[in-house]
């Protein structure tokens, strides 16, 4: 499996992890977890999350002769928007690290608040004025009004309705019961992930919804030929793939944790390891108050464009383009 492999195998990850634990539960409130472990899997959901705090952290490592890797982390303060309107946030996105020959160093923040947005992109703090402001919010809270719009941030989960993460996993196991960092106990089970099953997946969500399958690409999954050959490839050289739940006594995923291995050519070794976490959740109910020093068009010209382009853009072409230089900038991917 050539290292693309890596890019691809964390999208798969992501993917697994927000078709199945996002869509999981049918919609309905959990009063008990059910005693069996797979149906523990089957309710697993994000049902009545309204705000929270949310850490994301992906490593990948690459082992040959010189070990590389590259080790990105999303931690911060979410309040979920009512309907057509856009989440509020309060974001750390870093990305460290070296693979394939790509050095990464990168870090920023967005802090979207219902009365402004600030980004802290590359050191330097930027604030749109009150007219773009007022345009990029309107266009991208219209987007989030069209099931499957490529400007709707909720595109692939909603693509995803009726799938359950017991779809991509076999060999369910009960691993015991804890506590969240945030004192919350918790039941956990374990799972062999089907990494075939979720590239299916994939590829209808992409087949059905075109916002979707522009997401998805704008983070670097390819198209679905390549997919197919990848599929091929990882029946070879995955050695293993392991899906961990952590659910609240309603089934909501407080934590999970996807690590997949593979045997490269040439005795190399690909380890790619996806963990989240959710704490304070529903008692996130503000987020702090800052101000933007740098003019924000010098931000724009960070990802291509200028006020016109924004202008003149629906909200798909934004949020695609902002999906697009985040990716490449956190995989240290080349510009073009």
């Amino acid at each position: 499996m050539r290292v693309r492999g890596a890019g691809v195998l964390m999208a798969l990850m992501v993917a697994a992890a927000i078709v199945g634990c996002g869509s999981g539960g049918g919609g309905d409130t959990v009063e008990e977890l059910p005693a069996q472990p797979a149906g523990k899997a089957e309710v697993a959901n994000f049902d009545g999350v309204h705000s929270g705090e949310v850490e994301l952290a992906l490593e990948i490592d690459r082992y040959k002769k010189k070990p590389e890797e590259i080790n990105m982390r999303i931690l911060g303060n979410f309040i979920k928007g009512e309907e057509g309107e856009l989440p509020q946030m309060d974001l750390a996105i870093e990305s460290n690290g070296d693979l394939a020959g790509n050095n990464v160093e990168f870090l920023s923040g967005p802090l979207l608040r219902s009365d402004k947005w600030i980004v802290n992109f590359d050191g330097k703090v930027y604030e749109p004025d009150h007219a773009t402001y007022e345009e990029l919010k309107s266009k991208l809270e219209a987007a989030q009004e069209e099931e499957g719009d490529a400007g709707n941030a909720m595109a692939c989960v909603e693509a995803a309705e009726g799938f359950s993460v017991t779809d991509a996993v076999h060999h369910v196991s009960f691993e015991g019961k804890g506590e969240t960092l945030d004192g919350k106990k918790v039941e956990t089970v374990g799972a062999d992930l089907d990494v075939s099953a979720a590239i299916d997946e994939l590829i209808r969500l992409g087949e059905e919804s075109p916002g979707c399958q522009a997401q998805l690409e704008a983070v670097g999954l390819p198209p679905k030929a390549e997919l197919k050959e990848l599929e091929q490839e990882l029946k070879g050289s995955l050695t293993a793939a392991r899906l961990t739940l952590s659910l609240d006594k309603h089934g909501v995923v407080r934590y999970f944790k996807i690590l997949a291995n593979a045997e490269l050519p040439h005795n190399e070794e690909l380890e790619v390891e996806l963990v989240m976490r959710l704490n304070r959740v529903n008692e996130v109910t503000e987020l702090p108050n800052t101000h933007g020093y740098t003019p924000y068009p010098a931000l724009l010209k960070q990802f291509g464009l200028d006020n016109q382009d924004v202008q003149q853009a629906d909200a798909g072409e934004i949020y695609v383009g902002v999906l697009g230089v985040l990716a490449d900038r956190l995989f240290g991917r080349e510009e073009g």
